[in-house]
């Protein structure tokens, strides 16, 4: 009877809990061919005296090396607006704002279907993402790990789930004796997220619920038939 009962738990119980797959693919955008490019301003809030505010614009993005997806693993070419070392196509765009929380990669992938430049990548968790690893008079160097979202017709192309969820690893290192910094290299490195779902209150008592009616249908059926 033991036996029983712990085998139809444990049968109820995989039935229910909810599982979240998780692809291995990463994605790193880089400065490619595109040279040196865009700036990182660092200076006062207006509205917070004695803080600063750090803030990039027109950073130069112009490759996308794709690793582990279920297709279109390879090094593809980002285009866009901007006028970068590379002469066909131009590169995608990089911005951040330490004060607005925000992140966004604008551009397209010709090789992977994606002709207009659009949102490949967005974060709106920027501001507790950011650190100063250095500034100096030799220009400065920032990093930032935070959440953020691809476009859907990236994870398409490459054969992901539209939903995944995606975390980046942000180093720029920008060049100059003061600021603005001209930034020569930036690389935005995306792996997936791992979540743990939560059951819910509600389905914790659902669960609950449904184990005791479980059990005690298995012992009146033990009785029914000793």
């Amino acid at each position: 009877m033991k036996h029983l009962l712990k085998s139809s738990m444990a049968v109820i119980i995989v039935a229910v809990v909810p599982v979240t797959a998780h692809a291995a693919a990463i994605l790193d955008f880089g400065t490619g061919f595109g040279g040196a490019g865009g700036t990182v301003t660092i200076g006062e809030r207006s509205n917070i005296p004695g803080t600063f505010n750090v803030a990039g614009s027109g950073i130069f993005i112009d490759t996308v090396t794709v690793i582990g997806a279920p297709r279109n693993n390879g090094v593809f070419d980002v285009e866009g607006a901007g006028v970068c070392g590379d002469p066909v196509g131009g590169c995608g765009l990089l911005s951040f704002d330490a004060h607005l929380n925000t992140l966004l990669l604008v551009g397209s992938i010709p090789e992977l279907g994606i002709l207009a430049p659009l949102p490949l990548v967005t974060s709106s968790t920027f501001d507790q993402a950011l650190d100063m690893i250095a500034q100096d008079g030799d220009g400065v160097r920032l990093s930032a790990s935070e959440m953020d979202t691809k476009a859907a017709e990236l994870l398409a192309a490459l054969g992901l789930d539209p939903a995944t969820t995606f975390g980046f690893e942000l180093f720029v290192t920008g060049v100059n004796s003061q600021s603005p910094y001209t930034v020569v290299s930036t690389d935005l490195t995306n792996t997936p997220a791992i979540l743990t779902p939560v059951p819910e209150p509600g389905s914790l008592l659902l669960l609950g619920t449904g184990l005791i009616g479980a059990v005690r249908a298995l012992r009146r059926n033990h009785a029914a038939q000793a």
